[in-house]
Formats: C-alpha cells, sequence, structure tokens
C-alpha cells in the first residue's frame, strides 16, 4: 500500500477506513456527489480521491501498479495453479457519474489542463500566421510584378501605365 500511495501525484488522496464508517459518511444529505461511493462498502477498500489536474497520472500509476501486483501474483503462484487479479475496481465515480474499468482506463489518455492549454493556443496562433503569411504575399508579388514591368522599359523613362506590355494570349 505504501508503494501505492509514494507513487500518487501530491494533489491525490488515499484514504483507508472502516466500511460503516464511509457508508454513514454518504448517506447524508450533504454528501451530495459522494453517494453512490456508499454502495459498494463491503470487505477491504481503499478510497483513491484525486485532483482533475492529476487524473492522467494517477490512473496510470493505479493501472501499473495492478499489473505489478498481478504479475508478482503470478510468480509467487504453484505451477498450474490459477491466479486472479489481486486488485479489483468496485465503484468509480466522475462528475456524479458511476464509470465502468473500461471507462478509467480511457482516464490515462485524458489530457492535463496544462496540455490542452498548449493546444488552444497553438491552435488560437495559427489563423493569424496564415493571415499574416498572405498579408506578406501581397507586397511581395506587387514588387515583383512592378520591378519585371520596369525591365521592359529600356531607356528607363516612361510610366508603368505608358509601357506596351506583352499580351497574354486567351
Amino acid at each position: 500500500m505504501q508503494k501505492f500511495r509514494k507513487g500518487l501525484p501530491e494533489s491525490t488522496n488515499v484514504f483507508v477506513c472502516k466500511n460503516t464508517l464511509m457508508r454513514v459518511a454518504t448517506e447524508i444529505e450533504e454528501a451530495g456527489q459522494w453517494q453512490l461511493l456508499g454502495k459498494d462498502t463491503e470487505g477491504d477498500n481503499c478510497w483513491v480521491f484525486v485532483d482533475e489536474n492529476s487524473i492522467q497520472d494517477t490512473v496510470k500509476h493505479y493501472f501499473k501498479f495492478e499489473e505489478e501486483l498481478f504479475t508478482q501474483a503470478k510468480r509467487n503462484a504453484a505451477k498450474g495453479q490459477e491466479v486472479k487479479p489481486p486488485t479489483s475496481l468496485t465503484t468509480v465515480v466522475m462528475d456524479n457519474k458511476l464509470l465502468t474499468p473500461q471507462e478509467l482506463k480511457a482516464c490515462e489518455k485524458i489530457p492535463t489542463k496544462k496540455q490542452l492549454l498548449a493546444t488552444i493556443a497553438s491552435l488560437a496562433k495559427q489563423p493569424a500566421t496564415k493571415v499574416a503569411t498572405g498579408i506578406k504575399q501581397v507586397p511581395t508579388k506587387l514588387a515583383v510584378a512592378i520591378k519585371q514591368i520596369s525591365e521592359l522599359d529600356e531607356d528607363k523613362t516612361k510610366i508603368v501605365g505608358s509601357l506596351d506590355l506583352p499580351k497574354k494570349d486567351a
């Protein structure tokens, strides 16, 4: 248990308490979103409370820890003996909704708040960059066109409007 706790982010809290205490705490009206936790208060339980900024790291750590325990249990088991996973999820609640273990596994891919802000910033920057590039191209193309037109005037005495420009075939 200590190994599990040490690998969690600082903002994640782990509690081991009596099931009766947890059941009583979740049955009061003020419990609100925590009422869903009270239904699976049987057997040995560990309660993990995760800050929204630590969801990805906590979920990854849990599944890695679970895999390590299972691998260790397989090693310690007698040959031919069936090994059951030593841990299991009974209740997962997020935003007042019960999640299945598969839905929790998908939370490993949830980006952090910092990653989301970086993505939004880069997406917001792209249109401005494209507009600036497009605006820069207009004067550049105009300057190139004027230079090519001026090269048609050998004695440099004419203005652009009085030059005979080559006709494009339509």
